[in-house]
């Protein structure tokens, strides 16, 4: 036991030591442990730094080879862009050389079929416009590629100058920046060159409708046998052979609105206007590299010069002199000079190169397609006026017909200014509209930039809508003469003026009321199709989309830019036609008024001496017929101009038959004063000219203008309702003012005129029987008292017979139906007394030799003289 004790405590006094020197021998470890790591800790902060050294390395070797790569930018992109630019510039040039400097179209009649013999400008689409041999030799090779090379070349510059305006404090960011600018500027110019080029030598949208270009080239095929016609606006249809195939050439106003009507009734409008019909002159490759440019320049794709770039507020402000409010546009050109507005004159400058570029190239096109159709139009009228002239056509004839064919022109001026138009829009929307709308975030879109677009697309319509202003208005001042009046000035015949005094007063000078009424129908029948296509050229000149995205764009900004502004100039020059077209409609209604009422009293042209209808009368009613089946149009003058029959405007105005009835009254005034002026004549059967005079003119009217019942089963076409347009020659007026004033004077001037012959009857009283005494017993011959009574009687009525019929046989009645009728009146006054008188007397023998010398006009003798009268012409 105390073994196992002992040995114990050795045991433990051993394990003490050994635990001891574990101990010790543990704090030696970690001593040494932490000197050893006291001499690694600097090692792995190396190492850390290190690491970070060489990941900085990488980032600025990166950074070096992406400044290498923008430094090489210019270096690399530079001949892309330079091969665009030169070869847009000599495209340029060449197409001057070639001498087409309005674009390319083909000068033959039978090239608007294409027949495959002849190819033009962009036929092959293996070449792009820039593809063609100068006249030094030299090969332009400007393919599609180019311009894609190009366009990406602008991309990576724009990129490349936007990197080094992130990093001004680099030495060599402006040169750089500076360079990049100056590339940027090169590619930008040739862009908008080629852009140019592209869409001018494109021609105009539109082209011959393919029936009719076939029918013109004189041949049997059909749609279907014959290619599409190629694009030809230097010639027009109806001006060459095949020309009475148009039936617009000679188509009456009646059959315009109708067919005008009809297509807005239908809602194929563009089908049934003008002889051409909208096309695309550009051809898929074209389109491509035209979307493509457009595409790159877009925005402000054109911009990269921050300094250089137009301020928002800059080009609005640039913009807004083409937002001109309908009722402030006036004129500011020569009337005829070819331009209405200097707004529509010069072009457009948008802030936006490639815009300007494309308004620059279509508003040419668009200007000479009308331009070039205008002038044939001109010229084939003038042919045709001479032609007129060399057969013997009387000149006052010619100048109606001439102010017809100048009226028909001018609408078809507007039908082809719609066509154009059209044109024009489908060019926009494939090439421009795409860019802006569909490739792009439209709520990225710069608002300026919208403008710009709506503003470069309104002036290629405008200058052609601008155009056709002047054309009308034209018109109306040389071919109508609707000039202010000129007071004291001679007659002119080459416009139909009439000079002359009222009561010892001067008076404006008037046209006649034949040149009147011809210029009051011509205004009417522009005026009609003006208020029919006015709308739906307004329409064709906006696009719908980008003005609902100006005004969506002005709703979100909080803008307070006026209605006024957002119309485009194009839209207010529509309505500025209106109103022009309103105002000279109006002042030939008044033309004509005055012609009537002013017409001269005196000379043979106007007051005829055999009493005849004057020219007045059917003139008036040439007039009417004229300008009556215009219902429509004449309500549009009304609603928005007084008139002196008519002070009344809007719905409260008057219909046309206010203006009938007025034409109708100054027609009877002015007859009146023919009718006194008779009287002042020297000569015994003044007074019966008066009368007669009256007599023929109010039964002309009567008997053309009277509505006849008895042919109400038979006729449709009498007008029964004032808004009903129907054909002039159907007019007639039902109503009760016109028997009063017509017919009440007709029968109050064939009473005085009777008068004259009543008084043959004052030589037929009856003598009693008890004064009819015999001288002898035979009872055969009467006693020298009582044959003075007979012979009294009868040599009285025989002088008074001779005198009253020698006067009044010189005087005429034209119309049969009057002749009898006023014949038939005038034997009813004395011819029956006369026949009973003569019959009675004529048994007595109241002379002794000179019994026929008494009884020389017997019953029969009469009536025959009778029936010859007023039968002079």
């Amino acid at each position: 036991m105390t073994t196992s004790i002992a040995q114990l405590e050795d045991a433990l006094s051993t394990l003490t030591t050994t635990t001891s020197r574990a101990i010790s021998t543990s704090h030696a470890l970690s001593r040494r442990s932490r000197q050893l790591s006291t001499l690694t800790t600097p090692a792995s902060e190396t190492s850390s730094s290190l690491t970070q050294a060489s990941t900085n390395l990488t980032s600025t070797l990166s950074l070096l080879r992406d400044a290498r790569e923008k430094f090489d930018t210019v270096t690399d992109c530079e001949p892309s862009i330079e091969r665009l630019y030169r070869g847009a510039k000599e495209v340029a040039e060449n197409r001057n050389k070639r001498g087409h400097e309005i674009y390319n179209v083909p000068t033959d009649t039978g090239s608007l079929i294409d027949q495959g013999s002849k190819r033009y400008l962009n036929d092959d689409e293996s070449m792009t416009v820039g593809t063609m041999t100068l006249n030094n030799g030299t090969i332009i090779g400007l393919t599609e590629q180019d311009v894609y090379a190009a366009a990406d070349s602008l991309e990576i510059i724009r990129d490349a100058h936007t990197y080094f305006q992130q990093r001004p404090a680099w030495k060599s960011s402006r040169n750089a920046s500076l360079g990049l600018q100056r590339v940027h500027q090169l590619g930008v110019d040739g862009m908008c060159t080629l852009i140019k080029c592209h869409l001018h030598n494109a021609g105009p949208g539109i082209r011959m409708k393919r029936g009719w270009a076939m029918m013109r080239n004189g041949d049997d095929a059909t749609i279907d046998t014959r290619g599409a016609s190629t694009i030809a606006t230097n010639t027009t249809f109806g001006t060459k052979q095949g020309g009475a195939l148009n039936p617009h050439a000679h188509e009456t106003a009646r059959d315009t609105r109708e067919r005008l009507s009809a297509a807005l009734q239908n809602r194929d409008l563009m089908k049934s206007v003008g002889e051409y019909e909208e096309n695309l002159p550009l051809d898929t490759r074209i389109i491509r590299e035209l979307r493509a440019m457009f595409e790159c320049l877009g925005g402000n794709g054109c911009f990269l010069n921050p300094e250089t770039t137009p301020k928002p507020k800059d080009i609005m402000k640039a913009l807004q002199k083409y937002q001109t409010a309908a009722g402030k546009l006036t004129r500011t050109e020569k009337i005829g000079s070819g331009h209405y507005s200097q707004l529509s004159m010069n072009d457009i400058e948008t802030g936006y190169p490639h815009l300007d570029a494309y308004a620059a190239a279509r508003r040419n096109v668009a200007y000479q397609a009308l331009q070039m159709f205008y002038r044939n139009l001109r010229s084939e009228r003038k042919k045709d006026w001479d032609r007129r002239k060399s057969s013997g056509v009387d000149e006052a004839e010619i100048q109606t017909g001439e102010l017809d064919s100048s009226a028909r022109d001018a609408v078809r001026c507007l039908e082809h200014a719609m066509v154009i138009v059209a044109g024009e829009k489908s060019i926009y929307r494939c090439v421009v509209s795409p860019t802006s709308s569909h490739t792009h975030d439209n709520s990225k879109i710069p608002l300026e930039y919208k403008y710009a677009l709506v503003a470069a697309y309104s002036s290629v319509c405008g200058v052609v809508v601008d155009r056709v202003l002047d054309i009308i208005e034209l018109f109306f001042v040389k071919d109508a003469s609707l000039r202010n009046p000129v007071k004291n000035s001679s007659a002119n015949d080459s416009t139909g003026l009439d000079g002359d005094t009222v009561d010892g007063q001067n008076i404006p000078d008037v046209p006649s009321v034949r040149f009147a009424a011809s210029t009051a129908a011509a205004g009417l029948r522009i005026l009609d199709a003006v208020r029919m296509l006015g709308p739906s050229l307004a329409k064709l000149c906006e696009m719908a989309s980008d003005k609902m995205h100006l005004r969506s764009a002005n709703s979100s900004a909080g803008s307070t830019t006026s209605k006024d502004s957002s119309t485009s100039l194009a839209s207010n020059l529509c309505i500025a036609i209106h109103r022009m077209t309103v105002k000279n409609a109006g002042k030939a209604l008044e033309t004509l008024a005055n012609a009537v009422k002013f017409d001269p009293i005196d000379g043979e042209k106007y007051r005829p001496q055999d009493a005849r209808v004057a020219a007045i009368s059917s003139d008036v009613v040439r007039a009417i017929r004229l300008v009556s089946p215009f219902v429509s149009a004449y309500k549009s003058v009304t609603k928005r101009r007084p008139l002196p029959w008519d002070p009344k405007i809007g719905d409260a105005a008057g219909e046309i038959e206010f203006f009938i009835r007025y034409l109708i009254m100054l027609l009877l005034a002015n007859l009146k004063s023919k009718a006194v002026a008779y009287t002042k004549d020297a000569d015994p059967v003044a007074q019966a000219k008066s009368y007669l005079f009256l007599m023929n003119n109010t039964y002309y009217l009567s008997d053309q203008l009277s509505y006849n019942y008895s042919l109400e089963a038979t006729s449709v076409h009498i007008l029964r309702n004032k808004t009903e347009e129907v054909d002039g020659n159907d007019y007639k007026i039902n109503e009760e003012w016109f028997s009063d004033q017509v017919d009440k004077l007709f029968e109050s001037s064939k009473k005085k005129y009777l008068q004259d012959w009543d008084k043959l009857n004052l030589h037929l009283t009856q003598v009693e029987s008890s004064q009819l005494n015999y001288s002898n017993a035979d009872q055969k011959v009467l006693t020298l008292d009582s044959g003075r009574l007979l012979k009294a009687r009868f040599s009285g009525f025989n002088a008074e017979f001779e005198k009253l019929y020698s006067l009044h046989k010189g005087l005429t009645i034209i119309d049969p139906k009057l002749r009898e009728k006023l014949i038939n009146d005038v034997k009813s006054v004395f011819f029956p007394k006369y026949t009973e008188f003569f019959n009675v007397y004529s048994q007595y023998q109241f002379s002794k030799k000179n019994m026929e010398d008494y009884l020389k006009y017997k019953p029969d003798k009469v009536e025959t003289m009778m029936n010859d009268m007023f039968s002079s012409y």
